[in-house]
């Protein structure tokens, strides 16, 4: 234990929520480090409005640098259009964070919640999507947005799509894939709408195919996928798209299962990657004690998995177990918020978190 390495994590709260299940992830992360003795030094750094008032911008200089000097950071909540233009960031710190630190796969695994009585009990999928260009707008130009207007009534939306881009992706998807033991791969596209750019994004996963023997690709029209997908959910376990599909596709799926607020993500790189709950801000219940923290705690256990992937320390996955072992067991002794039927407060809700993963069966 003594030589053990040490993780630096960045920690961003965000604007609405963000501060109240981010401080609840926290505490729930040194709780489960004090039962594994997973080593962190935690950076508590600005993004969003605090940062904007105190740092005259939405994501200071001072905060890439520390990010780009952390092994990976936990991110609450940003708002998407409500930020100002003439920022940097272009009103979008947290897709500006993807493209410049080339955040390329953004990890959504989706799984229902049988005690929270889900449209569908049994769906388990995880659903990856590119993380850089597509129809995004505020990550697809090297300067400006690609958004435009000629004329008054009149608008123009550039979709990027690169070789570089759909060959690292490709390789991610498929090395996820073999990690987690999957034989089958599927490509959500629309390729008979979008030949060009849809043949660069399928071909970089047949060029590696050959690589990956053991695993089958199956290419499928985004809108067939979205149509049969509630019927035939047990035939899809691991879905690799473009950046926009993706967005809708996995917001489907949550929505299938019980809830975005239950949706973890991790917008992962080669070299760093943030955890990052799928939900918005939901400035309607900002500091009212209500907030549900389930997502980012997932999520954080999300960036301990790739650390471990990528270092093989095994406290990272301990560490991770408690987590996911904690909410688990939080939400089947029936300690819920109010948009999972419940009336725990935040405080309560993480609290019975802890308790649960103290009494997790988990090696420490």
């Amino acid at each position: 234990m003594a030589d053990q390495r040490e993780f630096k994590i960045g920690v961003l709260a965000g604007d609405g929520i963000g501060p109240e299940i981010t401080d609840a992830t926290i505490e729930v992360l040194h709780a489960a480090t004090e039962r594994t003795g997973l080593k962190l030094r935690l950076r508590h750094c600005l993004v969003g409005w605090k940062a904007r008032e105190q740092e005259g911008t939405l994501l200071s200089e001072v905060t890439e640098q520390s990010l780009r000097a952390s092994d990976g950071w936990i991110m609450g909540p940003t708002f998407a259009g409500e930020y100002p233009k003439d920022d940097h960031t272009n009103g979008h710190p947290s897709g500006y964070l993807r493209r410049i630190f080339k955040l390329f796969a953004n990890v959504r695994p989706v799984r229902s919640w049988p005690q929270l009585d889900p449209l569908i009990p049994d769906l388990d999928v995880t659903i990856i999507r590119e993380n850089t260009e597509g129809f995004y707008p505020d990550r697809n130009l090297a300067w400006g947005y690609g958004e435009f207007k000629p004329t008054d009534d009149v608008a123009l939306s550039l979709r990027v799509i690169t070789g570089v881009a759909c060959h690292r992706f490709a390789r991610f998807s498929l090395d996820y894939a073999a990690a987690q033991g999957e034989t089958v791969l599927h490509i959500a596209h629309k390729r008979t709408a979008l030949p060009q750019t849809e043949a660069l994004f399928i071909g970089a996963f047949e060029k590696l195919s050959s690589e990956y023997p053991t695993i089958t690709l199956n290419p499928l029209r985004v809108d067939t996928f979205s149509s049969s997908f509630p019927r035939r959910h047990k035939e899809f376990r691991l879905v690799a798209t473009t950046n926009l599909f993706g967005d809708i596709l996995s917001d489907q799926a949550s929505g299938l299962a019980g809830g975005v607020g239950l949706a973890p993500s991790l917008n992962a790189g080669s070299d760093h990657a943030m955890a990052q709950a799928v939900h918005g801000t939901a400035p309607d219940i900002a500091d009212k004690g209500l907030a549900n923290p389930v997502a980012l705690i997932l999520s954080t256990a999300q960036l301990l998995d790739w650390l471990y992937q990528r270092t093989r320390e095994p406290a990272c996955r301990t560490t991770a177990q408690q987590l996911q072992h904690g909410v688990e067991g939080a939400i089947s002794n029936g300690t819920r918020t109010a948009d999972l039927g419940g009336a725990a407060s935040t405080s309560a809700f993480t609290k019975a978190v802890i308790a649960a993963m103290r009494n997790a069966d988990v090696a420490a």
